[in-house]
């Protein structure tokens, strides 16, 4: 039996093949799926990954519907199509939201349609999420998911408790029908509102059941032998074990012969989290054949996939490493990089600067670069970021929290974890502070408002997807107009989250719009008139930070990238839908390189650098600054 075979053997149906960005879960994915349908199981390869990597993995585009893979009987891929699921949920449901928030509500009927059209949290990824449960009648005996780099996985499992709370709210907008109808009938039939929230409760209480089941659904997590990588992956077991859900299994990718190094102790923690005890490792692959430039001509994927299913074995169980130390290996030294005269070869940075890219490409190492080597006690600069699953602190090797903090040893420098979370509820415990005074006052006169206290208090619980990130990033933009930083610099999540971050602001401005005309145009009846301020600050902050993305003089986005084929597919994607959306993408930094990089197209009209591989990974101010100065332009012309 093979390492791949007894993984197989003790995983449940469904398995989620997690970790974070660039450690290879597409590759492990791929190997799970093709082995199971190898084995006689009808098998389906889903990829949960809104940046969409999976399809360039197989060679084929994907679709939301399942195809079966070519060379492999058995299999079936598809690209969970998150817009598509929530389309379909609107034409099914649309009219009784409708219903529910007329009834609920002092909205208009066209302020209704525009919530329901525009906002409700983490509509298309829950709908989608809640279509999984629709495999199950398909006939799958085994169902594989290549997710998302970590904080955007880790927000899709957090979905149904955050759509469980969206429908208390209708719910208390159909009880106020409901209480009513009673008061003038003493009698009340369920319609078409109710049905819905009854649906979509028993769905949420299934997909509940299935994530919590460990016969049923279980996580494998894929990390690298990084110290960063792998207390990223430590974080990412114990939110796991907080929400309940099975980690079956951890898979150590790209092991050097002489072991985990540094990283040993983190594993060991990772190994003994997982159920049964057991960790497989992979060792340092080499192109199996192909080498990078015809891979990216589509040809030798299929080699990689099959050597990487060869070479996975089963490492040590967890009551050895209890009991023995890990393997003594000498720490590398920091490659002796050149140090050049001149700081960096990149351009002056605007006032904001994006650093984007595919999860596991170097993006918070190269914003912290960008950092080190940009402050001067004359500029400030503020590296900051906005990642669920952040590692700015664990660049720079100092504690960085909410709170802002100076970098030692970088005079200027000046770093922060934005908890865009915590953030937003800030703001909404605001909103709902002034909404409980309002109506404290309204009680006071003799009136009854409990159901429309509950429910405008609760308004906010309609914001659409994101809005948290969105409103961090505009609280900088206050921060960048108020002149304390000559340059901010942000570290965001990967590509997918980036994107819709990217693109939320006018759906932000359309969705605080319409609830700042709702109250405004309700203040007489319950005086809602200063709570609507709170929303108002929200969407001038928002305007201000749209119309600077859109200004080349002050945003740009930097992207970082490795000179992989599933990872350049990916970043010329990433070009193109950021231009489209009218910000700046003036550079590309190929990080890890080795043997020279070979550039995007001069089509791309990008300039283009290398950073050369460094080992072990730069960690500190005084190693990045070495590695930052050494980067190199890289020419166009050596385009094949």
């Amino acid at each position: 039996m093979t390492a791949l075979d007894r993984l197989l053997d003790a995983l449940p149906p469904w398995t989620l093949v997690g970790g974070k960005g660039g450690v290879g879960k597409t590759t492990a994915a791929v190997a799970l799926a093709r082995r199971a349908a190898v084995r006689g199981e009808r098998t389906l390869l889903l990829s949960t990954d809104p940046a969409g990597t999976l399809g360039d993995a197989l060679g084929a585009p994907l679709s939301g519907a399942p195809g079966e893979v070519a060379g492999c009987p058995g299999l079936f891929a598809a690209q969970l199509d998150a817009r598509a699921a929530r389309d379909a949920f609107l034409a099914r449901w649309r009219g009784a939201l409708v219903t529910i928030l007329d009834r609920g509500t002092f909205l208009a009927e066209r302020d209704i349609a525009g919530l329901v059209d525009a906002a409700l949290p983490g509509l298309d990824e829950t709908m989608a999420l809640l279509t999984l449960l629709d495999l199950e009648r398909d006939g799958w005996e085994r169902v594989v998911l290549d997710s998302a780099p970590t904080g955007h996985t880790l927000r899709l499992l957090q979905l149904p408790a955050t759509f469980d709370a969206l429908l208390s709210l209708l719910d208390a907008m159909q009880e106020k029908h409901r209480f009513m109808v009673r008061a003038l009938t003493r009698r009340y039939r369920d319609d078409e509102a109710d049905r819905f929230i009854d649906e979509m409760r028993g769905r949420l209480a299934s997909l509940r059941a299935v994530l919590a089941d460990p016969a049923r659904f279980a996580v494998v997590l894929v990390t690298r032998p990084e110290p960063l990588v792998a207390e990223e992956t430590e974080r990412y077991a114990r939110a796991l074990a907080a929400m309940g859900i099975a980690l079956r299994a951890v898979v150590v990718n790209a092991v050097p012969a002489e072991g985990a190094g540094d990283a040993a102790p983190s594993l060991q923690a990772l190994a003994r989290a997982a159920v049964g005890g057991e960790w497989y490792e992979v060792p340092v692959l080499r192109d199996a054949g192909s080498g990078k430039r015809e891979a990216d001509r589509g040809a030798g994927r299929g080699a990689w996939d099959a050597a990487w299913a060869d070479a996975i074995t089963v490492a040590s169980p967890v009551s050895d490493i209890a009991e023995s130390p890990p393997r003594p290996v000498p720490r590398a030294p920091h490659a002796e990089l050149p140090l050049p005269d001149s700081r960096c070869p990149l351009p002056a940075l605007c006032p904001l600067t994006i650093i984007g890219g595919k999860g596991g490409v170097g993006k918070s190492t190269v914003a912290c670069a960008l950092g080190v080597v940009t402050a001067s006690a004359e500029r400030e600069v503020l590296v900051v970021s906005t990642d669920p699953a952040p590692s700015v602190g664990d660049a720079l090797a100092q504690p960085v929290g909410e709170a802002v903090v100076a970098v030692g040893g970088a005079p200027g420098l000046h770093a922060q974890q934005l908890d865009a979370s915590a953030a937003f509820a800030r703001f909404r415990a605001r909103f709902e502070q002034r909404v409980d005074e309002l109506f404290d006052a309204l009680m006071r006169g003799g009136m009854d408002a409990s159901h429309d206290r509950r429910i405008t208090r609760d308004l906010l619980a309609l914001a659409p997807p994101g809005i948290d990130e969105l409103y961090a990033l505009a609280t900088l933009g206050d921060t960048l107009a108020a002149g304390r930083w000559g340059t901010v610099i942000v570290d965001p999540a990967p590509t997918g989250h980036l994107l819709r971050l990217l693109e939320l602001p006018e759906i932000a401005l359309d969705w605080t719009h319409r609830l700042m005309r709702i109250m405004l145009e309700h203040r007489e009846l319950v005086g809602l008139g200063d709570a609507a301020e709170e929303l108002l600050g929200f969407a001038r902050r928002t305007r201000a930070l749209a119309a600077t993305l859109r200004d080349p003089a002050r945003t740009a986005v930097v992207v970082v990238a490795l000179d992989e084929p599933l990872v350049r597919a990916e970043t010329i994607r990433l070009i193109d839908r950021v231009r489209a959306l009218g910000i700046d993408v003036p550079a590309l930094v190929w990080n890890r390189v080795s043997d020279g990089a070979r550039p995007l197209p001069p089509a791309v009209h990008i300039a283009q650098f290398e950073a050369a591989e460094a080992t072990p990974p730069p960690r500190g101010v005084e190693a990045l600054r070495r590695w930052a100065r050494a980067w190199t332009p890289l020419s166009t012309s050596a385009h094949e």
